[in-house]
C-alpha cells in the first residue's frame, strides 16, 4: 500500500513539473530621460541595447519609466523602479542618497563648453568660475569641474543653445554625444555661429536603489558586466556604438 502511494505521489509531482507554467521573466524598471540615440521613447539606443545585452542571461525584462533627469533619479530613490543610468561618481548629496552605484563605469561622459567667440573667448577648464554658465537640470556639473557655485539649470539641449546666442549665459556644458545626436536629429540643426570645446571625461555609473531588488539588479549587472569584459564580448559590443566609450574595469 505504502509503495502504491509513493507512486501515486510520484506521478503527481512528476505531471504538475512537466506542465507547469514557466516562470515569468523578472522585470527591471529603468527610470531615465529620453537620451536621443542612448535611450529612444521606443525603448531602442545604445543604453537600451546594453542593458538587454547584460540582462539577456536570466530572461530579464526591461520596463521603461521616462521623466526628466531630476525626477528619474528621485523615483529610484524612492524605490518605485530599480536603476538609473548616467550618474558621475562625484560625490552629491542630493543625487546619491539611496542609490547604490555599479562597481565600474559603462560609460564616459565627454563634457564640452559651447560658446559665442564674438562675445567669449575659448574657455579654459580653470577659468570657468569667472563665466555665467548653464546645464541641464540635475547634471550637478559642479561638483566634476570643481566648481564652488552651481550654474543656471535648463530642462533640455534646446534651451541651453538658446541661452548662450541670446547672450543670457556665457557657457553652456553639456556631454558631446548628446550634443551631437541632438545636432544630428531628425530635423538637423546648425551650431553656428556658436562654437563648442572639449573640457574633460568623467566615467558615468548606473545607479540602483538601495533596497532588496535593486540590490539583486546590481548584483546581475557587476558579474555579468565583469564576465562580458573579460571574455571580449563586451569590447565586440561597444565597437558597434561610436556613442559608447567603455571604461577600463579596475
Amino acid at each position: 500500500m505504502n509503495n502504491y502511494l509513493h507512486l501515486l505521489l510520484f506521478s503527481f509531482l512528476v505531471s504538475h513539473t512537466v506542465f507547469a507554467e514557466p516562470k515569468a521573466p523578472a522585470e527591471l524598471h529603468i527610470s531615465t530621460p529620453v537620451w536621443p540615440g542612448f535611450t529612444n521613447a521606443d525603448s531602442s539606443g545604445a543604453y537600451a541595447d546594453l542593458f538587454r545585452f547584460i540582462y539577456q542571461k536570466e530572461q530579464t525584462q526591461l520596463v521603461w519609466h521616462f521623466s526628466n533627469y531630476s525626477r528619474a533619479i528621485a523615483l529610484v530613490q524612492q524605490g518605485k523602479y530599480h536603476m538609473v543610468p548616467g550618474l558621475s561618481a562625484y560625490k552629491s548629496p542630493r543625487q546619491h542618497n539611496a542609490l547604490v552605484l555599479s562597481e565600474q563605469p559603462f560609460d564616459t561622459d565627454l563634457i564640452v563648453a559651447i560658446y559665442n567667440p564674438s562675445h567669449t573667448t575659448a574657455p579654459e577648464l580653470t577659468k570657468l568660475q569667472h563665466y555665467k554658465l548653464a546645464w541641464d537640470l540635475a547634471y550637478d556639473l559642479h561638483l566634476v569641474l570643481g566648481l564652488t557655485e552651481k550654474g543656471y539649470e535648463v530642462s533640455d539641449i534646446k534651451q541651453g543653445l538658446e541661452l548662450v546666442k541670446n547672450r543670457r549665459v556665457d557657457i553652456y556644458l553639456a556631454e558631446k554625444s548628446e550634443l551631437l545626436q541632438y545636432l544630428q536629429g531628425e530635423t538637423p540643426i546648425k551650431l553656428q555661429p556658436l562654437l563648442y570645446k572639449e573640457l574633460l571625461r568623467d566615467p558615468i555609473y548606473l545607479a540602483f536603489a538601495d533596497n532588496e531588488a535593486g540590490l539583486a539588479f546590481k548584483t546581475i549587472w557587476d558579474q555579468r558586466f565583469n564576465e562580458l569584459y573579460k571574455t571580449g564580448q563586451l569590447k565586440t559590443f561597444y565597437r558597434r556604438y561610436p556613442q559608447l566609450t567603455l571604461p577600463r574595469p579596475d
